[in-house]
This record gives C-alpha cells, sequence and structure tokens, in this order.
C-alpha cells in the first residue's frame, strides 16, 4: 500500500496535454471512467473543444449512461466552484448544451452517421436497427427459405446436401453464427472427392470377422467395441450404401473403444480385434474421414454464401440493418467519400473511446477515417490522427470477449500506430479498488502468468499498486473454501456441496453484520447459478441473477416439457408414458405395470381396463381426461395460447412459489412465452415447433432480467458479466469445471491490416457429443493458433474475476483435485492460503401451523363465501364481432368442395394482406402455411388464388388507389338507442354492447371509400353464391357503417370477394 500515486505524471497528461493523443491501459480499479470524465471536462473548461464536437464511445448503454450522470455531476460541481465568471460563463452555456455531445455505443453513433448523410452509402434514411435476437430470426429465416428454394429449384444439390449427410437444421446453428463475419473472407478450397469403396469393404470384411467371436448372449449387454461393430452391419444390412452411409459408419469408430474380454469368446480375441479395429481406422478411416470433411467444405462454403445472399436480401427490403451492418457501411462511408469525412471531422473534432480491448475491429477503421489528418487516404493503418483528436481507453489484460469478434491483433496493432504516429501510451497501475493483502498476492499469480513484454496473444504484465490497506478489524485477503475430493465426482454433486458452502458462509457474514450487497459470487461459465440461487434463496438470502443461467436442470421444467412433447404426438407411447410418470400426474412405476398387467394399452385414448384397482383406475382416467383436454386445446388455439392454458392448468407458476424458487423462474418462462408469441406473429410456427422452440430455450440458455431486483441482495452472475463491477466480498465458485477450450473452437480468423481471412469448421449434434462434418485444409493448424488465443484469454479471464474484490476474495477448491477447476492457477501459486472451516448452513424453516379438517367440515364452513357473487353476476354489458355470427354458417344447405375450414381461411386471409401491403413474396406463403400445419403441397393452389385476385378489379383500383388500408381493427360502444344496436346479437339484452372486428381491406378511391371482406367458402354450387353472400349481408352492412363513424367519411361500395372462385359480389 502506497498514499503516494505513482501513475500521477500520466494522470496529468490526460487532463492537461489535450493536443497529443493517448492510448491509456488502465489496470483494474485505476479509475479509467474518472480520467475518461477528466479529460472531457477538461476539454470544456478550457476551450479547446465545444459540446458538440465531442464523441465518447462506451462499449454498453449502462456504461454511456454512467458516464453521462458522472460528466454533468463533475461539470456542475466544477461551475459551482468556478471564480472566474468567464470560465464560469464557458461551463453554464456548456452544461445547457450538455445533449448536443454524444455519449454512447459505437452502434448507436454509426447509426447516427448513415441517417445524417444516407445517400452516399445507398441506404434507406428510414432503417431500422436489428438486436442480436431480432437478427437471429431474420438469419434463421432466410436460411429456411433459401433451403426451401434449394429443394424446389436446384433439386440436386439439395441431393448433394443429404448424400453427403448434412442436415439443414445442424447448418442453420452455424449459419446464424457465420452471418457475424460479414467483413471476413469464408476461406475454402475445392478438393477431389475422396473414393471410399475400397477401405469400406476392407472394414465391413474386418467387422464381419470380428462379429464371429462375440457370443450371441452377452452377460450385461456389450462392451462399446462390440456395440460398434453391431451398430455398423446392422447399417449395412439395412440401409443403401451410399457416401453418407458409409461415413455414419466410420463414425461409429471415431471415439475411444474399450473392450471387456471376458464378453468375447476368448482374451485373445478381445484383444487382437480392438488391436486390429482401432489399427486400421487409424491407418486408413482417419485420414479418410478427415479428407472427406475437407472435400464437404467447399460445398457447405458455397450454400452458406448463397443463403447469405437471401438474408442480405431480405434486410435490404425490409430496410433493417444489423450491428455489423452499421458498423461496416459506416466504414465504407467514411472510406470511400473524402468529402463525407471531412464534412463528419469538422462535425466531430474529439473522439474518445472506452474499452476498447473489446470491441469491433471495424471500429479501428472508423477511428482513424474520423482522426486522420489526409482525408483522402483509404488504407486506414496509414491514418495519422489529428493531435489531440483521439483519446483511447483499455487494459489488454482484460480482453474477454473474442467469441464477439473483439481482437487483440486489432488492439496491438492500434497501440502501435497511435505510438507511431506521435501519440503515447500511458499506463495506469494505481489501485483504487483493492486493499493490499488481495492486490499483492494476485501480483505473485499474475507476473508469472503475464509476459514482461506483450505477445501477439497475450498481454503484458503490469502490477497492482493498491492504495488502500487492510484494516485490522476487517475480513480481507484471499482465503480458500475447502471442498472434501470426494465431491468431485460430478457436476451436479460439485456445485450442490459448493453452493451449501458458501450459503454457509454469507450467512455467518450477514449474521457479523454485513449486508447481502456486500458479498458477490462469480461461475466462470453460467451453468450452476440456478443451484447457487436456490440455495441463498432457501436460506432467507436475498439474491440478484444477471446474465445467463440454466434453467433446464429444474424437475418442473424438464417435466413440462415431458408434458408437451406427449401432445406433440399423441401416439407416442414413450412420450405418453413419461408425461404420466411426471409430477402433473404421478402415476407411479406401480401403478403403470398393473395397467399393463390388467391389458391397458399405453395410448392416450385407452380405456380403462376392466379388472384394475380402484385407485390405480381413478389415477389414470384422470390422467387420461386432462391429456384429451389438452390435445383439444392444441387443436383449437394458437401454440403460444395452448401452451399459456396449459402452463396455467397444471398450477405451474404456483408450484414454483411453493418449491420456494421465488420470481425468476416464473419470469424465465413469461420471457420465453412472450418471445414465442412474436415468432408466432412474424412467422411460422406449428405446435410442434412451439414446443421445439420452449424446449430449446429451457436446455440451452435463457436470458435472466431482473424485473424487481432488490438492491441489497446478494449478486451472482459470470465472469463477463461482472466486467467492471465490484463488491466487498466475492466468492469464485463452482470448482469442477474447467473450459476445455479445444472443444469449442469452430473458427479461427486471421487479420491483416487489408483483409481477414475466416476458416470454419462444421459439426453435426449427436447425442451430447458434436461430430465434425466439414472442415478446411489444414484445419489442426488453424486449431492449434486459435487454442493459443484461447488459452491467453483464459488467464485474461481469471484476471477479470480475481479483480472484482474490494477486501476479500474466497476461492472454491478442492483438498487436491483442482485439475478441473478455473481458479487452479490462482490455487497454485498460492499454495500458503488460509482455509475457512467448514460451516453447517442453517435452513430458515416456514412456521407452519395447522390441523387435518374433514371434507364436511370444509363444505360447511365455506359453502356461505360466495353466495355474494351471484347478485353481482348480471352482466353490465356484452361483447360482440361480426364473425361471431359464422358458427351456423354450416346450416346453411351448399355442399362444399374439401379443402377449406377455418385455418385455411386464415392462411389466406394473412397472405392477402401481404399482398396489398407489397410485402409478397414465396416466403409469406410459406410461412402462412406452415403457421396454420396446411400442407406445403397447397402452396400452387395459394399462388394461383394470389394471380386471380391479380387481376381482379379490386387490384387493378388498388394501383391507383389515394390510401390502402389492411386488416384494420376496430371496437366500438354502442347502446340500445344507438342504430347500430340492431345489427348486435346480444342474447344479455344488456344496455351497453362493446362491438370489435377486423376489415380485410379498405381503400379510398377519387375520395370515398371501398371496403372489401375475403371469403374462402368453396361451394361446389356458384349458383348459391347469392345466397352466401346474403347470408354475409349483415356483417358487411355492420362494417359500412363503423367504417363511416370511425372516419367521419363516406363508403361508396363494399364487395365480398370469394377466393377460391375468383368472383366479387357486390353487397
Amino acid at each position: 500500500m502506497t498514499k503516494v500515486i505513482v501513475d500521477q505524471e500520466a494522470r496529468d497528461k490526460i487532463v492537461s496535454v489535450l493536443h497529443q493523443n493517448f492510448l491509456v491501459e488502465a489496470g483494474a480499479g485505476s479509475g479509467k471512467t474518472t480520467s475518461l470524465v477528466d479529460r472531457m471536462v477538461d476539454l470544456i473548461y478550457t476551450g479547446t473543444a465545444k459540446m458538440d464536437e465531442i464523441v465518447a464511445i462506451t462499449f454498453t448503454k449502462k456504461a454511456a449512461d454512467e458516464l453521462k450522470t458522472r460528466f454533468l455531476t463533475v461539470l456542475e460541481k466544477k461551475c459551482k466552484e468556478e471564480t472566474n465568471l468567464d470560465v464560469k460563463i464557458l461551463l453554464e452555456e456548456a452544461l445547457q448544451n450538455i445533449e448536443q455531445s454524444f455519449i454512447g455505443t459505437v452502434h448507436s453513433f454509426c447509426a447516427r452517421l448513415l441517417r445524417e448523410r444516407p445517400v452516399e452509402e445507398g441506404i434507406d434514411v428510414h432503417f431500422s436497427e436489428l438486436e442480436d435476437t431480432e437478427d437471429d430470426k431474420i438469419a434463421e429465416a432466410a436460411w429456411l427459405v433459401y433451403t426451401h428454394k434449394l429443394e424446389q429449384g436446384h433439386p440436386q444439390k439439395s441431393r448433394i446436401m443429404k448424400d453427403l449427410g448434412l442436415r439443414e437444421k445442424d447448418l442453420m446453428e452455424r449459419f446464424c453464427q457465420m452471418k457475424n463475419y460479414p467483413d471476413v473472407e469464408w476461406e475454402s478450397e475445392v478438393i477431389e472427392k475422396p473414393n471410399l469403396d475400397e477401405v469400406f469393404h476392407r472394414f465391413i470384411t474386418l467387422l464381419k470377422e470380428a462379429s464371429r467371436y462375440i457370443p450371441k448372449d452377452i452377460p450385461k449387454g456389450p462392451d462399446s467395441l462390440q456395440e460398434a461393430i453391431d451398430d455398423a452391419l446392422r447399417h449395412v444390412k439395412y440401409d443403401d450404401k451410399t457416401d453418407a452411409v458409409k461415413i455414419k459408419i466410420f463414425q461409429l469408430f471415431d471415439k475411444k473403444l474399450k473392450v471387456t474380454q471376458y464378453k468375447w469368446t476368448s482374451k485373445e480375441d478381445a484383444k487382437e480385434y480392438l488391436e486390429r479395429i482401432t489399427g486400421f481406422f487409424e491407418t486408413h478411416i482417419q485420414p479418410l474421414l478427415e479428407s472427406w470433411r475437407e472435400y464437404c467444405h467447399s460445398f457447405v462454403i458455397e450454400l452458406f454464401q448463397e443463403a447469405l445472399a437471401e438474408y442480405e436480401k431480405i434486410k435490404h427490403e425490409r430496410s433493417l440493418m444489423n450491428f455489423q451492418d452499421l458498423l461496416m457501411k459506416t466504414a465504407a462511408l467514411l472510406k470511400d467519400n473524402a468529402e463525407v469525412r471531412s464534412y463528419f471531422q469538422g462535425k466531430y473534432k474529439r473522439l474518445l473511446v472506452d474499452e476498447f480491448q473489446d470491441t469491433d475491429p471495424i471500429q479501428a477503421e472508423i477511428m482513424f477515417y474520423l482522426t486522420g489528418e489526409d482525408v483522402k487516404e483509404k488504407n486506414w493503418t496509414k491514418c495519422k490522427p489529428r493531435p489531440g483528436s483521439l483519446f483511447v481507453v483499455g487494459d489488454p489484460k482484460q480482453a474477454i470477449y473474442r467469441f464477439r469478434r473483439a481482437d487483440i491483433d486489432i488492439y496491438n496493432l492500434v497501440k502501435e500506430l497511435i505510438a507511431t504516429h506521435g501519440g503515447e501510451v500511458l499506463q495506469l497501475i494505481m489501485n483504487f479498488r483493492t486493499v493490499d493483502n488481495v492486490t499483492s498476492l494476485l501480483n505473485e499469480v499474475f507476473q508469472k502468468q503475464l509476459p514482461e513484454e506483450e505477445t501477439v496473444h497475450q498481454a503484458a504484465y503490469r502490477p497492482l499498486i493498491s492504495h488502500k490497506e487492510a484494516g485490522t478489524s476487517d475480513f480481507s485477503g484471499i482465503k480458500r473454501l475447502v471442498l472434501a475430493d470426494e465431491f468431485a465426482k460430478n457436476k451436479a454433486i460439485t456445485v450442490e456441496e459448493d453452493a451449501t458452502c458458501i450459503t454457509a458462509y454469507v450467512q455467518k457474514l450477514i449474521n457479523e453484520g454485513h449486508e447481502p450487497r456486500e458479498c458477490m459470487i462469480l461461475t466462470r461459465q453460467k451453468d450452476g447459478i440456478d443451484v447457487y440461487a436456490t440455495k441463498l434463496e432457501e436460506a432467507g438470502i436475498p439474491v440478484s441473477v444477471s446474465g445467463e443461467m440454466e434453467i433446464g436442470t429444474i424437475l418442473e421444467f424438464q417435466d413440462l416439457i415431458r408434458l408437451l412433447e406427449a401432445l406433440v404426438d399423441p401416439t407416442d407411447q414413450v412420450a405418453f408414458v413419461a408425461a404420466l410418470r411426471s409430477i402433473w400426474f404421478g402415476i407411479s412405476d406401480e401403478e403403470l405395470f398393473q395397467w399393463g398387467q390388467a391389458g391397458g394399452v399405453f395410448s392416450l385414448f385407452a380405456t380403462s381396463p376392466d379388472h384394475l384397482n380402484s385407485d390405480t383406475k381413478q389415477h389414470f382416467e384422470g390422467a387420461l381426461s386432462k391429456l384429451k383436454q389438452y390435445v383439444t386445446w392444441k387443436m383449437t388455439f394458437s401454440p403460444v395460447v395452448a401452451i399459456e392454458k396449459i402452463i396455467e392448468d397444471i398450477g405451474l407458476y404456483p408450484l414454483f412459489l411453493v418449491k420456494g424458487y421465488g420470481k425468476r423462474e416464473a419470469t424465465n418462462l413469461l420471457q420465453i412465452l412472450e418471445v414465442l408469441r412474436v415468432k408466432e406473429e412474424d412467422e411460422a410456427t406449428t405446435f410442434n415447433q412451439a414446443v421445439d422452440y420452449v424446449k430449446q430455450q429451457i436446455e440451452e440458455k435463457t436470458k435472466v432480467i431482473n424485473l424487481e431486483e432488490d438492491e441489497n441482495a446478494v449478486r451472482i452472475m459470470n465472469v463477463h458479466k461482472a466486467k467492471g463491477l465490484e463488491a466487498p466480498i466475492v466468492f469464485l465458485a463452482h470448482p469442477g469445471k474447467k473450459p476445455e477450450v479445444r472443444n469449442k473452437i469452430w473458427s479461427h480468423i486471421r487479420r491483416e491490416e487489408q483483409s481477414s481471412e475466416g476458416y470454419f469448421m462444421f459439426e453435426r449434434k449427436q447425442g451430447f457429443a458434436r461430430k465434425t462434418v466439414a472442415q478446411p485444409l489444414h484445419w489442426e493448424s488453424y486449431l492449434v493458433a486459435e487454442e493459443a488465443y484461447l488459452l491467453a484469454e483464459e488467464i485474461r479471464i481469471l484476471y477479470v474475476a480475481a479483480t472484482r474484490a474490494e477486501k476479500a476474495m474466497i476461492v472454491s477448491s478442492f483438498e487436491t483435485k483442482n485439475d478441473k477447476n478455473p481458479w487452479n492457477l490462482l490455487l497454485d501459486g498460492l499454495p500458503g492460503l488460509e482455509n475457512l472451516e467448514r460451516l453447517e448452513l442453517n435452513h430458515k424453516e416456514k412456521e407452519l401451523q395447522g390441523r387435518t379438517i374433514t371434507r364436511e367440515e370444509f363444505i360447511e364452513n365455506t359453502q356461505g363465501l360466495l353466495d355474494w357473487i351471484e347478485d353481482r353476476k348480471q352482466p353490465s354489458f356484452s361483447t360482440y364481432s361480426p364473425t361471431d355470427d359464422k358458427q351456423d354458417i354450416f346450416t346453411l344447405e351448399i355442399e362444399r368442395e374439401e379443402g377449406g375450414g377455418q385455418s385455411w381461411g386464415t392462411a389466406i386471409h394473412e397472405v392477402f394482406e401481404k399482398i396489398a401491403k407489397g410485402e409478397e413474396n414465396e416466403e409469406a406463403i410459406v410461412s402462412s402455411l406452415q403457421k396454420h400445419e396446411i400442407s406445403l403441397g397447397r402452396r400452387d393452389e395459394v399462388a394461383e388464388a394470389v394471380a386471380h385476385f391479380k387481376q381482379s378489379m379490386i387490384w387493378a383500383e388498388l394501383q391507383i388507389a389515394d390510401h390502402v388500408l389492411t386488416e384494420v381493427p376496430f371496437m366500438v360502444k354502442i347502446n340500445a338507442q344507438d342504430p347500430l344496436y340492431e345489427f348486435v346479437e346480444n342474447g344479455d339484452n344488456v344496455e351497453t354492447v362493446f362491438v370489435s372486428g377486423i376489415i380485410d381491406l379498405a381503400y379510398k378511391l377519387n375520395g370515398t371509400w371501398k371496403i372489401v371482406d375475403y371469403k374462402t367458402d368453396r361451394p361446389k354450387d356458384l349458383a348459391k353464391l347469392p345466397d352466401l353472400a346474403k347470408y354475409y349481408q349483415n356483417q358487411i352492412d355492420l362494417y359500412q357503417q363503423i367504417w363511416e363513424r370511425i372516419t367521419g367519411e363516406k363508403v361508396a361500395d363494399k364487395q365480398l370477394y370469394f377466393v377460391t372462385p375468383n368472383i366479387i359480389v357486390g353487397v
């Protein structure tokens, strides 16, 4: 600890040397935000810059809000204390104009530039910005449209994809990732197709030979080699001998195989065939698989490039831009237009950038184009920034976002360029956050882990010099929380024990006078966060969860999925039994056995067998009744409404509260359903697709948003979410899962000054594992190169985690088995850490008092409770929609063609709406058919209906109409004296009726309105159309009256358009 500010000279330069460019490397806790604010204030205070000339770029919106607040606070304080009248006037003027400065993310800044000069870049000034989730939806839609076009227009290419064993679903996931690299050249090389036949036949001969030494009856089942042999020979017997099948057979042996010797005819046979098969695989098949993947690679890249064109087309047609578009188009605008660059340089003279180590590489280009002296220079690395125009803050030791395109190579290049072009690199190493007995220990660790000088992969070591001395009475320093080695057996046991120990210690700290907000729990990854949160909640300790957490481990979510999957296919016996065994029905294994023994069929539509225990019969019949009701809901309502009704009926939300989960889990589910609702509105969503989406969200990742965040709560998050945060006491939790970085690698980006090359590998999910299906040439070398970057980043992630604590850091550890501990470098570097004693967790038991009452007693005491409702049940109003009358339309004696119905009608209405809006495309037709579970085979039928409509007089008038409105919703309130009352069916005879509906099409032509209602009735005898028109007369007359009342303008004409016969009937 030292009271002397050892880096004071650098801090002085930040606020006093305003005409020089700086890159400030600000270590953890060094006050980088203060440095930014001080420089911004002094730019104003000295008159060096005006408020509207300052641009401050932050990494997040939250950081921008904090920077704005602190900038305003310091300016106000300066103004209040200032005695020089001229300077005070300057500061007051700045405060009045503070909104003229730009403080925000680079994406919002780019959007501002593009909207100001859209013409030069050829973009729509009214473009919309896509958030990540919306962008992914667009990419998924583009992939589906592309693969559909592929199947229809290029069936040969679609067949090749299947022959290669490539599945559309697997590739879509990778496509959604790769569309984030539009600035990268997707490298691939066409190679000759390898011949699989010879090796395949030799291998199958070997497997058949080995199978003769496998007994027919194997005690306790086959070993892994026998299982692979059996699977392979089954494929040979029953499948076509396509290349895809041959590769599938080869991949059965692409894993570590073992033999159990007693399960073979002899030990010698077991050893021999293990050696021969694995030897053959390594010598002949492994190289062949690699060649095959390399052969597939160029084909996949070609598919992705074509799909990317579809994706870009959709964005262009809808005037949408994602974050990468904003950056790339801004960089292109500045690069190719000297006049535009000069204009913006004159407008924004001071550019300050925060957290540069974690920002997108394209931001570097924009920075240098905006500050470079030569506005005609197109090579950004040759742009020399004007003195004082650029101020960049970052810490390469905290560069942890490579998975989000951040690249330490670009950081190092920018650092070199600023120094080369007359700027200076400043080091801030004074730490104002953490006490000295923590920083001194961290220095011991990171001095060994980080190099003296930066390398291609790693930042240089800089010491943490603390300004704070630990008090003698404070709980401070670095401690170990030790778990017994027996808890290292598996992840679930580890997390459960660690969560218990940490919760017990938090409980102790709170009992000693610490506040919950003083504690922060960090995990390396997101999994397990729910367990720590649950333990704390069970102990009555308030919790705030940030970031993402896995909820798929919670039984209630797992059983919800089992129930929904049983409804997807009611004939699936396995899914049916799984639903019966779930907590929703609680059918025991014994009851299932009784049902089967009594001759019961495991089917939703089964009847109870005669000879069955009465209790079991009652349980089954209750479950079957509910399941049938849920199937009815599935067929009646939209997917999201059906799922919501099911969730409400099974009582999932109350169950969350009873089980003590709190609001987090309910919030998670509500968020999933809300996204599903939007998805349902925007694109095709069948019940099956909806269940798949809910399952995917529950099993993978779900963002947690603290809608009612308790400020005085223990914060739990993964390390990436903790960036920039701090707490007096930090727990580094979950000692049982160290990231296997090599297993996560699917790409390697090699960035040069003027270009970037990308090498991408493609996988397929196979159970819990992933199998490589395509890879570029020399993939192993790119894999090794990327691994070096990620291993270096792991050390920086540890640095970020270890520097969050103000007073104390508690590291979870095993006694000796710490090889999978993500915090192991800390433990190895500090062998003498104090071990905290293991504490017992005191659960706060709920005080429940009660007694058993009989059914008769309950009825007697509650019988009159709801009597008061009867006196108030008379309706005070009713509701009516013109379409309510359609329920009796089939009483008309009109024969109809097959293929109509509500789903068909709704789909046609959706397509016609898009046509009238000018949004017609094949995607709209496919989307509507899929959404309403109508066969895509009827796509041509819809297209024909569209073509007929475009030949109608209605369409001709739409082309010259003054105004066109589609699917116009309305609601009006009428009473018994209203002329419209006679149109309304009002069985309740109430005074007030709310009338609502949707008018399909209204357009204004020559100053008057016309109304059209689409009808999808399919009468066999067209002579019956007048009868149908008469039936719909009341509805269309009501639409006319309401339209005239709402708009105050006359309706000149109203028409029914019968879609299938393509006939217009005026009414």
